[in-house]
């Protein structure tokens, strides 16, 4: 198979015509490179039709073109095929004028073949891409060709787009491999595949040659999912399968702690001749959930300290570039954080790349609606909504199956989940439905089990039938401390009722807030924003819980990074992440690393101390830490040592007998708390561990922002047209001191074959446009800003400067150079 990925030479233009034209524009093309999320590309708008749930973004309908070369050998011997990763929402690929093909959902990607539509030469391909039914989601979608879009030529028989599926146990990689082509073949025996398995120093280690039968049958809707098609199965279609295994002696372990992949190489010969070839990654690894331990990985028990995550990567909307994700997951990893839910639908696949490679248990989950459309409230919306559920009963089997087919030899998955607080877990007879796709789950991948997030257990007036959550494997719990006494009982209830039932958190609230934003009083319309010195309290009761009761396999925080949509104006993002829309951390991100992360001592101090306060006033101090005792100076006095409570132990061998030293406890919450009368100056915590001290921490009134400090991610960069470079501008004082409440304007440059997509602040009512580069603010001393390469050679120089009557904050630059 030849293959390219069609990331330049593209134009587009958002149609404003009469929706139902379905020819493209004559004029309006503009240059843009994919992945592209054209509603990052214009201003945000109370009045825009996606609402608050959309982030008040641009949606509409967009037209993509691009023309394509064929040659004449192509025609003759190859099958010509777009495969599109994810369009949202409800594309439409016409070629040389003819419709070709389409697709519905924008998170599960399609093909289409376009061999009979091509011609030798210069061919033009159009993408018609409908947004325009909104509100259409309860969060940020991004509207266009939001993942990458490639060409292949391959031959007519070749292994199936998802033809290959993976499992490991006790040392055998189990390898199950399905070839398509488009004609069931008779009398030909040619046909053989080579295995080689490689350890991820590129040593072979194993390897195994099948010689094929000729078993070709006609295939049936599956197959055509395998394919990755989008139309009806085509009668043409054959396929042939074969399975074998291959036995490795002592193979190292895949977990979140040594993330191990191994390398598959399947090749596929006629007459000694390759025709196909593929690569995958292996992790051999086993994976439990048991109703009294929870969860358990190669025999180990594992808590899963989980956080939920949306598709949005802020400033580039829908259209993540992968190094995104890699930043974003590396501080993630640093936070303790060893699972992750795509929330609430099929990811980018680069992402669960990363998951595998960086070591994180994940939760991929198909659907956020099932046939009852949800109340989309939340984000001021003004009209009617819209959602999956219009296209439900036309497009779930195909989506489910997709999502599975695509998916299943990712190591790292541990849990489907078919559905996020869907309405019909209270309706008689909605177990029918999860009946129905838990069976395409378990037929498809009986390896795993098959989660739901639930939403209304326990819940007033309606609440979720056993009848229902007792055809789910593992049960998944949202906001489990919501209703009545079980905002102290948590789980104890159901347990005493349900002891056969595994259990896990699917959604829980987080301590974030806005960064660096340091209220002092309960906002009552904010469901994120609470003040900082309580944020931890309730959701560190839960964290107590599930840390010390196996049977929750654990839990996962809603959310772990800010996301687009689900706002009320001026707000067009939720703040209740540990990151921001920026990937900068939040005082809630240390909270999280006290906890869950306790390689490296540490200790952390909030608030910043440039509070405009009356000297004398009285504030409390937090401190997250996970050492066993801290002390708190300011300006040099102590004001005591505090010890937290938990984990608290008992007794051991004997009677009056600890095995650790029983410290005396000042609080049983999982942070530390001084109250403390302000004054300017510098506040500073000793951490001790074992009696010594092993770390510190200060915080300092600053002086006035004097300038800017620059730094980016990588000094070098493929001309790819593609890879980003991260920037991270902070504030400082004459000190170097970060300033924490400068909010100045900024003015950002880029010279050489380069492109600023991006620019943040991390500020959830910043309105902004994430391309302009001029006038820009800071947002409590920090910004941030991507840029991609172009596909020339030489260097990239980013210029920061102060922009305005913040002039004299000076100019700071970056060069990078562009292999």
């Amino acid at each position: 198979m030849e293959k390219y990925r069609l990331h330049t030479g593209w134009t587009f233009c958002l149609d404003e015509r009469n929706e139902k034209e379905e020819t493209a524009p004559s004029e309006g093309f503009r240059a843009v490179t994919l992945p592209h999320d054209w509603s990052t590309d214009y201003p945000f708008d109370p009045e825009s039709d996606t609402c608050g749930s959309g982030g008040y973004a641009k949606a509409g309908i967009g037209w993509y073109q691009r023309t394509i070369t064929i040659s004449e050998n192509d025609i003759k011997s190859r099958q010509i095929i777009l495969y599109f990763e994810g369009v949202y929402m409800k594309s439409s690929v016409f070629v040389n004028g003819t419709y070709a093909g389409g697709h519905i959902y924008g998170y599960t990607p399609f093909e289409v073949d376009i061999t009979a539509l091509v011609h030798e030469g210069e061919n033009e391909i159009l993408v018609r891409v409908d947004n325009s039914m909104q509100p259409g989601s309860r969060w940020y979608s991004g509207s266009g060709i939001t993942r990458d879009v490639w060409l292949e030529k391959r031959h007519p028989i070749h292994i199936a787009r998802y033809g290959m599926y993976l499992t490991t146990d006790e040392g055998n990689l189990n390898i199950s491999t399905t070839l398509h082509t488009s004609e069931c073949m008779k009398n030909d025996d040619s046909l053989s595949l080579n295995f080689v398995l490689k350890d991820n120093d590129g040593a072979e280690i194993a390897k195994k040659n099948i010689e094929l039968k000729n078993d070709w049958m006609e295939a049936d809707l599956d197959a055509a999912i395998l394919s990755g098609m989008d139309e009806d199965v085509p009668k043409t279609l054959c396929q042939l399968q074969t399975s074998l295994s291959i036995q490795v002696e002592n193979p190292v372990l895949w977990d979140h702690e040594t993330p191990y992949l191994y390398e598959l190489t399947t090749i596929l010969k006629k007459n000694d001749t390759v025709i196909d070839e593929r690569t995958d990654k292996v992790g051999f690894r086993n994976i439990k959930f048991d109703a009294k331990k929870g969860f358990l990985i190669n025999g180990k028990h594992v808590k899963l300290n989980g956080v939920c995550l949306h598709h949005d990567g802020g400033c580039v909307g829908a259209a993540v570039p992968p190094e995104i994700w890699r930043r974003r997951l590396e501080k993630l990893k640093d936070m303790g954080v060893n699972s992750v839910r795509c929330s609430h639908n099929p990811p980018d696949e680069a992402l669960l790349d990363l998951c595998d490679e960086l070591g994180f248990y994940v939760m991929d989950e198909a659907f956020d609606e099932w046939r009852l459309m949800k109340a989309k409230e939340i984000g001021s919306n003004t009209h009617e909504s819209h959602g999956y559920s219009m296209y439900f009963d036309a497009c779930h089997e195909w989506d489910l199956k997709t999502m599975l087919y695509r998916d299943r030899n990712h190591p790292g998955i541990v849990l489907w989940s078919i559905g996020n607080e869907i309405p019909e877990e209270v309706v008689v007879g909605g177990e029918e439905l999860a009946v129905e796709l838990s069976g395409y789950c378990h037929t498809i991948d009986p390896t795993r089990k098959v989660t739901l997030a639930h939403d209304q257990i326990a819940a007033e007036p309606y609440s979720a039938r056993d009848a229902f959550m007792d055809k789910i494997d593992v049960v998944g719990y949202n906001y489990v401390g919501r209703w009545r006494e079980r905002a102290e009982l948590l789980y104890d209830a159901d347990r005493e009722e349900h002891l056969d039932r595994c259990v896990i958190g699917t959604e829980n609230p987080s301590a974030g807030y806005i960064r660096s934003d340091y209220n002092f009083e309960v906002d009552p319309g904010s469901f994120w924003n609470k003040p900082y010195y309580t944020a931890a309290v309730t959701v560190g009761k839960l964290l107590r819980y599930t840390m010390v009761h196996d049977f929750v396999a654990g839990d996962y925080m809603w959310t772990g990074i800010d996301y687009l949509g689900e706002a009320n104006w001026p707000q067009r993002s939720a703040g209740c992440g540990c990151l921001d829309t920026c990937g900068f951390e939040k005082d809630a991100f240390y909270f999280y690393k006290s906890v869950w992360n306790q390689k490296e001592k540490f200790a952390y101090l909030c608030p910043h101390w440039n509070l405009k306060l009356e000297k004398g006033t009285v504030l409390p101090v937090i401190c997250y830490t996970n050492c066993e005792d801290a002390e708190l100076f300011v300006n040099g006095r102590s004001f005591g040592v505090k010890s937290k409570g938990f984990p608290c132990y008992g007794m051991t061998e004997r009677y009056g007998h600890f095995d650790r030293y029983r410290r005396p406890a000042n609080t049983d919450d999982l942070f530390l708390s001084w109250d403390v009368p302000y004054e300017p100056g510098k506040i500073e915590v000793v951490g001790y561990h074992d009696g010594k001290e092993v770390c510190c921490y200060n915080v300092e009134t600053t002086g006035e922002a004097a300038a800017i400090k620059l730094t980016v991610d990588k000094t070098s960069v493929d001309a790819d047209g593609r890879s980003v470079v991260q920037a991270e501008i902070r504030i400082v004082d004459s000190k170097g001191r970060i300033v924490l409440d400068a909010n100045p304007q900024l003015d950002f440059a880029l010279e050489g074959d380069g492109e600023i997509i991006g620019i943040d602040n991390g500020d959830p009512a910043c309105h902004e446009q994430w391309k302009e580069t001029k006038g820009r603010h800071a947002f409590n001393g920090m910004a941030y800003a991507i840029i991609r390469a172009g596909q020339t050679t030489g260097k990239l120089k980013l210029t920061v400067s102060g922009a305005g009557k913040d002039a004299s904050l000076g100019t700071k630059t970056a060069v990078i150079e562009q292999k």
